[in-house]
């Protein structure tokens, strides 16, 4: 992509190590992606004509976008990768193998992409636009912040790798059917192969012009102009790349919206990097007008199957736009630009997912690609405004809901910001905070990495940050503001393990170049970001994932400082007014959640001198990544990460980076328990110490019972896994009238108030640490507080809060004890995706079982007659090869890469994606 944009001269490619995005040492030796990167680059859009997409073009097809592009990791254990840029993008690109189809991997980064849950996906789902242009601010509906998740993203899926043996495109698009739960996928465009041994780059005419008018490449013209041998394979045959294709080769593709034919060249492998040798060629197939089938000639297959595959688009489309319905009803073809602009409203409606073909290293499909990108995917005016919560730090105002505490409220209009920018807030109607449109700077930290002599400050700390509104400069001052991220009280949050202030402000000491690897500095205009883009920040000490960045439009410009005195005032008067009112000066987005690791090694360093510095190392790595976590007990430092390979990194970047050697102990992985059955004490259990010359003495009432967890990723699908919570501890009212509270009053509100009840919870959260079978950590555990007393009452326990504390802790733990039994203890399981010969399929099996893991489904592959036997998603990964589905528990497959090459011979491969802890009978 970046190669055709003209940002570098030839295209990198993972096997030669020499690609932009993948820079890192370890991405280059691995040949995968590690980290997430971000480029920027300009596309001159084909495609635009005057009115189509919103757009204001001269249909001269020499318009320019803008594309901001962040690619992300796809193995499982980089998931937070994906997390955190999903929650800044506004649409994305779903890379699916062409042989492979939908893997374990491809899910994940579905289920980020498409998920409603707070903290994965910044935008409003309140609903869906139902117009082109949603720039005037009409996305912000009242709902009082109740009920609303996170807006997914709209996608198209680009089918890669057709010039691998064994590829077969309709295969691939119905594993996303069946496998990425809503997708549905419909053929933009249809693969064409070259059977024989014709040359793509000899053609029958010598027409020939530039590029123009509707295409990227030598435009061929109308009628019988394609090469010989010239085969189209539709998405619903799913045989023709058996023996019919055999001594074929992936060639091009037709596009269904142009009904035209784009064939790129055979190039040689010292020139597929070139993109002067890559330019393809366009035939228009529409020149043969109504011609009948048997007078089509030689490319009367690929033309057939090109008018079959556009009404099968068109029927689908009809399904979700009355125009395209009624084209369908009476079977008329509909124009280009009607069909253009129904396929995008689908696609940003997320009623279906358009599906590309190509082979990017071959060069080929990747401008439809672009151009696809530039037709279908939204713009930041066509998203809806970020969620946001209010941050209060006036705890002692009643309608405050206390110090740090937020509260999910709607994105409001900031009425003296649209005043300043003109004259009248009526004049340009209500535009909401965080729109692009909306002057006051509203941006979301989603990544920070450190590298030394770039950052500007001790560690070389780079933020990289989405600006959702406003305008961000260097030497701009902004106040920065944290969201409550549960399960972030350790060290994964602040620089050294220090505790930060959630409301402070820091200048902007610079602007970094997005060009994946490379980071130069950017001065005068160029380090200037402008709403709905990404930059590189340097200078900011304390950011970290998932703060917000705010400045108010009164903070910039050249107005007199008595009209910024002015402004400030209206924000003020404008904050008091509503206890629901988000200004630029108290908003919060939600940040950036992570997954919770699974799998945990013992580091040292090999001296005790290194040992300092290898904690300085992990606290920084533990700010980069916050799926890392570092625990020190005593004189061992214990790592877990997510899974063996994103350990394998993270020791590699210590030695690279860091230059230490480190010593790593044997995994293990992360066990929880959970009770089982309800757990009660026999009303209150007295609790009477003395500790020096201090008695402590008070008395609890407790009930223990299962937290269902709500986040499974199948939901309905009969097994037992689900995903790790922590412990909640919630308050009855017993306790609240005991010490004189409302009974409405909330538990969180209830926790800031009282230090009697922050004792009690932090007692119970304490002894929850350590469950009674195997000494883990409990999850999915609710503890209700029933009933508390105490001999002095309430002043008793006012004087001496560590009293109610250890009580609570002491009991708890001791019922749990005495209950054991009625305790579960929980163990990571992997969804597994195993491939290998079909003669070799029971001995894979035998495997799996002697390691307790589950068959869930065995797809044999493909006969000798070309005929699959694996029913409605027979995706065999090769005609001789078979595919395993499972779930298997982490322990039992350490190192299974090892035994599974031992068992067949070399030729298996598998990937394994966490699924969620279920319950262990084997320790």
């Amino acid at each position: 992509m970046i190669a055709l944009a003209g940002i570098v001269h030839r295209a990198g490619s993972v096997d030669g190590g020499n690609t932009v995005t993948d820079f890192l040492p370890a991405e280059r030796e691995r040949g995968i992606t590690i980290q997430s990167a971000a480029i920027k680059f300009g596309w001159k859009w084909h495609n635009s004509s005057a009115g189509d997409n919103g757009n204001d073009g001269d249909g001269d097809g020499d318009d320019e976008v803008t594309i901001q592009l962040i690619d992300t990791p796809g193995h499982v254990d980089f998931s937070v990768e994906v997390n955190r840029s999903v929650a800044v993008l506004d649409g994305a690109v779903l890379v699916v193998d062409a042989v492979a189809g939908v893997q374990a991997q491809t899910e994940t980064v579905w289920r980020a992409m498409t998920s409603t849950k707070v903290r994965m996906n910044n935008h409003d789902n309140t609903g869906a636009h139902e117009k082109k242009n949603d720039n005037n601010g009409e996305n912000g509906g009242h709902n009082g912040g109740r009920g609303r998740g996170h807006e997914p993203l709209p996608c198209i899926a680009f089918i890669n790798k057709m010039d691998k043996e064994g590829c077969n495109f309709g295969q691939a698009m119905k594993t996303i059917q069946y496998k990425l739960p809503g997708a549905n996928p419909v053929a933009m465009q249809i693969p064409l192969f070259q059977v024989g041994s014709s040359s793509t780059t000899t053609t029958t005419t010598s027409t020939s012009s530039d590029s123009g008018g509707g295409g990227e490449g030598r435009n061929k013209g109308g009628g019988r102009y394609l090469p010989g041998n010239i085969l189209a394979v539709p998405p619903t045959d799913l045989t023709m790349n058996g023996e019919a294709l055999a001594n074929g080769h992936f060639v091009g593709v037709v596009d269904l919206i142009e009904m035209r034919a784009v064939i790129w060249p055979d190039v040689t492998s010292s020139s597929v990097n070139d993109v002067e040798e890559c330019i393809p060629d366009i035939y228009n197939l529409n020149g043969n007008g109504d011609i009948q089938e048997g007078e089509l000639g030689e490319e009367g297959q690929v033309i057939t199957a090109a008018r079959q595959a556009r009404q099968d688009l068109i029927a689908s489309l009809a399904d979700h736009d009355e125009g395209m319905e009624e084209y369908f009803l009476l079977e008329e073809d509909p124009p280009t630009e009607e069909l253009r602009r129904a396929l995008r409203h689908a696609t940003m409606k997320r009623k279906i997912v358009p599906v590309m073909a190509g082979a990017a290293l071959k060069g080929k499909g990747v401008e439809p690609l672009l151009d696809g990108m530039a037709d279908l995917l939204p713009s930041p005016l066509h998203r809806n405004s970020p969620v946001l919560s209010r941050h209060d730090e006036n705890s002692n105002n009643k309608n405050h809901t206390g110090k740090g505490k937020q509260k999910k409220v709607n994105a409001t209009t900031c009425k003296p910001a649209l005043e300043s920018a003109s004259g009248s807030a009526s004049a340009t109607g209500s535009i909401p905070f965080g729109n692009p449109l909306h002057p006051s700077l509203l941006a979301l930290a989603f990544k920070v990495v450190h590298m030394k002599g770039r950052g500007g400050s001790g560690d070389g700390r780079v933020v990289f940050a989405r600006i959702y509104s406003g305008i961000l400069k260097t030497g701009d001052n902004v106040q920065i503001m944290s969201p409550d991220v549960p399960g972030t009280e350790n060290m994964n949050s602040r620089k050294g393990g220090q505790k930060m202030e959630k409301v402070r402000t820091e200048r902007v000491g610079g602007m970094l170049e997005l060009a994946g690897g490379r980071f130069d500095t950017l001065t005068g205009d160029d380090a200037i970001c402008y709403s709905g883009e990404v930059c590189a920040l340097v200078g900011l000490k304390s950011v970290v994932t998932g703060d917000t960045l705010l400045l108010p439009s009164n903070h910039q410009g050249s107005s007199s400082k008595g009209k910024k005195k002015k402004k400030k005032q209206n924000f003020e008067q404008d904050d008091k007014s509503s206890e629901f009112e988000l200004t630029p000066q108290n908003a919060c987005l939600d940040g950036v959640g992570s997954p919770k690791p699974v799998l945990t090694v013992r580091v040292e360093a090999e001296s005790a001198e290194q040992q300092s510095a290898l904690i300085q190392a992990l606290h920084l790595l533990v700010v980069e990544d916050p799926s890392l976590k570092v625990e020190e007990t005593g004189a061992v430092t214990l790592l877990s990460g997510l899974g063996e390979l994103h350990i394998e990194v993270v020791v590699d970047r210590l030695q690279r980076e860091y230059g230490l050697s480190v010593w790593i102990g044997k995994p293990s992985v992360a066990y929880r328990e959970q009770v089982r059955d309800v757990i009660e004490t026999n009303g209150l259990v007295d609790y009477d110490r003395t500790v020096g010359n201090t008695r402590m003495q008070a008395r609890v009432h407790l009930r223990l019972e299962p937290l269902s967890s709500h986040d499974n990723h199948d939901e309905g699908d009969g097994d037992n896994c689900m995903l790790p919570m922590d412990p909640v501890v919630t308050i009855g009212s017993k306790v609240k009238k005991f010490l004189g509270f409302n009974d409405e009053i909330s538990d969180e509100k209830l926790a800031l108030q009282s230090d009697i009840i922050h004792a009690l919870i932090s007692g119970c959260k304490g002894a929850m640490k350590r469950g009674p079978n195997g000494g883990y950590e409990m999850a999915n555990t609710q503890c209700h507080i029933i009933d508390i007393d105490a001999e002095g009452g309430v002043p008793a326990l006012s004087a001496l809060p560590g009293a109610i504390r250890a009580a609570s802790a002491t009991i708890l733990t001791s019922t749990l004890m005495e209950q054991k039994q009625s305790c579960a203890v929980l163990e990571p399981t992997m969804s597994v995706e195993v491939s290998a010969p079909s003669d070799m399929v029971g001995a894979v099996l035998s495997d799996m079982t002697s390691r307790r893991g589950t068959i869930g489904e065995v797809v044999m592959g493909n006969n000798d007659d070309g005929t699959g036997t694996g029913g409605s998603i027979d995706v065999a990964l090769a005609q001789s090869k078979a595919l395993m589905h499972g779930q298997v528990p982490l322990a039992e497959i350490l190192g299974y890469a090892s035994t599974l090459r031992s068992i067949t011979a070399g030729e298996g491969a598998f990937s394994a994606e966490y699924k969620g802890h279920s319950a262990c009978d084997h320790l």
